[in-house]
């Protein structure tokens, strides 16, 4: 099929997905509902856990995408699950070479919430770009090219009567293949009609090797492989109607594993089994305690921290200042996957256990199997089995001392830097946008001051310093008994361009980071504020709001989303496990429901 054919047979389909998913045309923390929690003017117990930030009204009606896309991730999950579908034996070597052509395929956007300055979620991109397309007919028709190149790879998707000498069985052959593989890519099962549209591509040649290529090009760029394309189970006029077993499975594998149901879930869709309330409950445990969850989980952790923000650390490696600063441990080109690995580990760690929330905000092991991060914790290497070690000094206590969350690839901390991400990731507290005047260059020690000192400095009075004083800067003070390699420091180096040591300065970590509104209390090390954002619960709320962000592929608006929004804080505040938590949105009735 040339590739105008092709276009002008989907055209109609295209412009209709387009039309439903093209959009129509520093004082402080925020006033929003993301603001501080409990700003009640200081009137809170700062030591008792902050209120609730969400609430249900039951007659509410949360928004709903229309039409979502699959996210690259899925996208490119559904096409490697597609060619193991159609050739097992083959798939790593077929991936292989149609890998470079799906490339083309952009990324998703990770865009800030209204009122974030950073962060976001790559499923919050629903947009729909030229390039997207063409790319996605580009990498359909490579895949079915390599999938139809020889009698062998014919033979296995199709089976005898694609390469017998007999012609009178070509049809029956290439509709039993549509009927069985299309199903599963598209992930509903095809009636008839369907079967007979798809194999019409195909015209009077069912087996030929271009013929199939085709056809597969053609199921690979259906609406229904590229969009969550959901029908429900009532009439038409229905306003909200349950969705079927397969649309249900879709939802469920998509979110949890990022590709088309296993053969287990696809089979619980089949017999109508996945409606029943107990089968649905053992299927979704199945899936978010499987290792194939480890993708999603891995996803949103990376996202929610803003992982991908940490730079390549060893790019410095030729420069003197550097050199002289990392001495003995200078970075090696695999410590930066090495140190958001740990981060991840920590998490699967986490869920896997059945621990909760506040155990991955306090998770003290090691989970290093590169030998850098290794030395860095001052641990044995991790095998990447069994029980990982715990941190080699009493300063280490959890997340906030995870090396990649104290890591610049530079001499110098980011005092700034890891003030925010505690305020916005991990609290869910919006600052202004800095003036447009602000200076960006990150302020670096001198023979006379630390990197504090010059944070302190450059941030104090006039439109900085009522973000930075009491909000931003202290929580970034706390571990600066770390450096930027995040090895444990007492005194912080500063050397000049040479390499040569100019002094060493004494750190000062002592600071007042007012978790909460009107919590006064100083803290000088990193156990002090992990507990304080433990005990605040503003941690766990703050979760909830992202993991809605992330699961719903959407941002929240808390007086339509109240109700999920108020489980998911529920769940995690509760002490429930992380794996509780995970599962909640598709315990909600708005999972399993869609909304027209």
């Amino acid at each position: 099929m040339s590739r105008d054919n092709f276009l002008k047979q989907w055209a109609p389909r295209t412009a209709l997905i387009s039309a439903l998913l093209l959009p129509a045309g520093c004082t402080g923390t925020s006033a929003s509902p993301e603001g501080r929690g409990g700003g009640d003017g200081g009137q809170i117990d700062p030591l008792a856990a902050a209120p609730a930030q969400f609430s249900c009204d039951t007659a509410a009606v949360p928004a709903e995408l229309p039409l979502p896309r699959l996210s690259r991730t899925q996208l490119q999950g559904t096409l490697q699950f597609a060619i193991e579908l159609a050739a097992p034996t083959e798939a790593a070597a077929i991936w292989n070479e149609v890998s470079a052509t799906f490339a083309q395929y952009p990324a998703d956007s990770v865009t800030p919430a209204p009122g974030d300055l950073r962060g976001g979620y790559a499923r919050t991109d629903q947009g729909i770009q030229q390039t997207q397309i063409d790319a996605m007919y580009t990498t359909g028709v490579a895949i079915g090219q390599q999938l139809t190149s020889t009698d062998a790879r014919m033979a296995a998707m199709l089976g005898a009567c694609a390469t017998d000498s007999s012609t009178t069985n070509d049809r029956t052959c290439l509709e039993s293949f549509i009927g069985t593989w299309g199903s599963r890519v598209l992930r509903y099962a095809l009636s008839q009609a369907d079967v007979t549209f798809y194999a019409d591509i195909a015209g009077d040649t069912p087996v030929d090797k271009a013929a199939v290529a085709d056809v597969i090009a053609a199921l690979l760029n259906a609406p229904q492989t590229l969009y969550r394309v959901e029908h429900g189970t009532d009439d038409a006029a229905a306003a909200v109607s349950p969705l079927s077993a397969y649309e249900l499975a879709s939802r469920l594998s998509l979110e949890y594993w990022q590709v088309p149901p296993d053969d287990a879930l696809w089979a619980a869709a089949a017999d109508g089994s996945l409606l029943n309330d107990a089968t649905y409950e053992a299927q979704l445990e199945r899936l978010v305690k499987s290792p194939s969850s480890q993708s999603s989980l891995d996803e949103f952790v990376t996202q929610w921290l803003r992982l991908d923000e940490l730079p390549r650390l060893d790019a410095l490696n030729a420069d003197p200042k550097f050199k002289a600063f990392a001495g003995a441990q200078l970075p090696t080109s695999t410590a930066r996957d090495a140190f958001i690995a740990d981060v991840l580990a920590s998490a699967r760690a986490t869920v896997g256990g059945g621990q909760s929330v506040s155990d991955f905000l306090n998770d003290k092991h090691a989970y290093a199997t590169d030998d850098y991060l290794a030395g860095i914790y001052q641990v044995p290497t991790w095998t990447g089995s069994g029980e990982a070690p715990l941190f080699g000094s009493s300063e280490r206590v959890g997340l906030l001392t995870r090396a990649a969350l104290l890591a610049t690839g530079t001499v110098t901390t980011r005092p700034i830097h890891k003030g925010y991400l505690v305020r916005n990731a991990l609290l869910c507290q919006q600052m202004g946008a800095p003036p447009a005047s602000a200076n960006t260059q990150p302020p670096t020690s001198t023979a006379s001051m630390t990197t504090r000192e010059s944070v302190t400095e450059r941030t104090a009075g006039g439109v900085c310093g009522g973000c930075h004083t009491n909000i931003i800067n202290p929580p970034g003070f706390i571990t600066e008994n770390f450096d930027a390699l995040g090895r444990e420091r007492t005194e912080e180096q500063v050397f000049d361009a040479t390499g040569a040591l100019l002094t060493s300065l004494p750190v000062d970590t002592l600071s007042v980071p007012q978790v909460q509104s009107g919590d006064s209390r100083e803290m000088s090390d990193a156990a002090e504020l992990t507990r304080a954002i433990d005990d605040s619960r503003l941690f766990h709320s703050c979760l909830a709001r992202q993991y809605f962000r992330f699961s719903q592929s959407r941002i929240e608006a808390p007086a339509q989303d109240g109700c999920l929004l108020e489980a998911l804080e529920s769940k995690a505040r509760s002490g429930a496990s992380f794996a509780d938590v995970l599962k909640t949105p598709a315990q909600f009735t708005t999972f399993k429901a869609r909304r027209f």
